[in-house]
Order: C-alpha cells, then structure tokens, then sequence
C-alpha cells in the first residue's frame, strides 16, 4: 500500500505598513500582518518623532518556495526607522523551488525612512530571490542597509548554496536613479577571481537619498572608513542627490560593526 506524503504548505508572509504624522509624532495607523511577518508597534526614543518598527519572521526562516512580501508606505512629513529582528535566514530548497522576497517602498514629501542594515544568510542548496523597489519624492530622505552572507561559515558552508539573486531599484519623482544587481550561482562561478569577491566572504552596501546628500564630503567620509585587515569599502556619489557605499569583508563581525558605524554617521549627517 503506498501512503502519498502530504505536500508542506508554503508560507506566504505578508506586511503592510502606512506610517504618518499625528501630533507631532509619526504613528503606524494602518498595518496588515500575515504570518510569518509581524511588525512591532511604533517605539520611541525620548522627544524623537520617528517611529521605530521592528519586522519579525515567526518561522526562523524561509523555506523551499516560501515568499514574503513587505510594503511600506509613509505618507508626507512622517519619518520611520525599521530594524529587521534577526537575520533572514534561508534554508535548503529540498524541492527545488526558490524562496521569494519583495519590498516595495514609497516615501512621500519630506518623508525619511531607514532600513537598519541586517544579514541575508543562504544556507547550503538554497535558493532565493529578492527584489526591492523604491520611489521617492524630491525632498524625501531614505537611508538603506543590507548584507549578504556567504551561508553558515562557523559550520563550514561558504558559498554552498545554489542560487542567490538581488535587485534593487531606486525612483526619483518616477526616474530611476540606482539599478544594483547581484546574482551569484556558486557552482558556476570563481568568486576568488579578479573583480569577483577575491578574497572576501560578505558583501554589504549602504544607500543614501537626500536633497542635503550634495553637502557630504565623500572624501573625508572614504578617509574616515576603518578598512583593511580582511575589510573593503568604497563611497561613490550617483545621480539625483544618492550616494551608494560598498562594503566587501572576511569578518561579519567587523563589517557589521563598521556598516553600523557609517550608518549612524550619514543619519546624523541628513
């Protein structure tokens, strides 16, 4: 007698947030959660109007053809902070299906929003994709962190996973202004080579929009960067008033750590 295996339920997180301005302080009054993703309610740090948020994943990770989807909206004059919880962990595709994640951001008249910088970590033969997708208006303000790992290092995966692709798109009153691209398949490809990885595990960026962003001395802020010893970094100014920072390390510790640095420092600088 043969027992047909009952086939496992994808997990389809949905978030949904709107933040705006309520006397004097920015609130969260519309949000639709689907689980796994759950949002925290607003926080505040003593007379500072920003929200912050904390996004939750219930499940500890994403697996074999599960998608989240996070929209993200603040309306003019709000100002939010979003911290992801943990690491976004993705596990082996025993199915072969990839796991799924999109955001989509929209930040109106002197909106500002930032996206704390946390860790995408794919584990052996997983696969997943992301795509995030931003549009601003000319006076909003957006400062955005994320970090790519090589899988669980301390057990020994680096680069075992299958496919891992990354887009991130950027909008300026509807023009875009930032396409990155990463799309990394380890079985295919020599990260040791010249212009790949070489010698480095994690990759990180920082990306900064802001009508203020032409006041920055990128030189003094490249100067400023503790790199070397496993750590690179680099700043460069694009078009429509954006400044992109790439981090390469062997250390997530210390990219972390530096990343965090940099953060804090261009939040106090906009």
């Amino acid at each position: 007698m043969l027992v047909s295996k009952t086939p496992r339920i994808r997990h389809h997180g949905k978030l949904e947030m709107v933040f705006e301005p309520r006397r004097g302080y920015t609130r969260m009054p519309h949000v639709f959660q689907q689980p796994p993703l759950k949002a925290s309610r607003e926080l505040y740090q003593g007379d500072d109007p920003t929200a912050t948020v904390y996004v939750m994943e219930s499940s500890g990770g994403m697996v074999a053809g599960d998608r989240n989807d996070i929209t993200i909206e603040l309306l003019p004059g709000s100002s939010a902070r979003i911290i992801q919880q943990s690491a976004l962990k993705v596990y082996r595709s025993h199915t072969g299906d990839t796991c799924v994640q999109t955001i989509d951001v929209k930040l109106a008249e002197e909106a500002r929003l930032e996206w704390m910088p946390e860790v995408i970590i794919p584990f052996a033969e997983a696969k997943f994709q992301m795509e995030t997708t931003i549009h601003l208006a000319n006076n909003a303000t957006l400062l955005w962190g994320e970090i790519i790992a090589p899988g669980r290092e301390m057990r020994g995966e680096v680069f075992d996973f299958t496919s891992l692709k990354s887009k991130m798109k950027i909008y300026v009153e509807g023009e875009l202004i930032a396409f990155d691209s990463l799309h990394f398949i380890p079985e295919n490809m020599n990260f040791q080579e010249l212009g790949m990885l070489e010698d480095a595990l994690y990759v990180g960026s920082i990306w900064l929009v802001s009508d203020k962003a032409d006041r920055l001395d990128l030189r003094e802020i490249q100067e400023e960067l503790n790199v070397g010893e496993g750590l690179r970094a680099g700043v460069t100014r694009l078009a429509g008033n954006a400044v992109h920072c790439r981090f390469l390390g062997v250390n997530q510790w210390r990219l972390m750590q530096e990343m965090k640095r940099v953060f804090s420092k261009l939040s106090a600088l906009i």
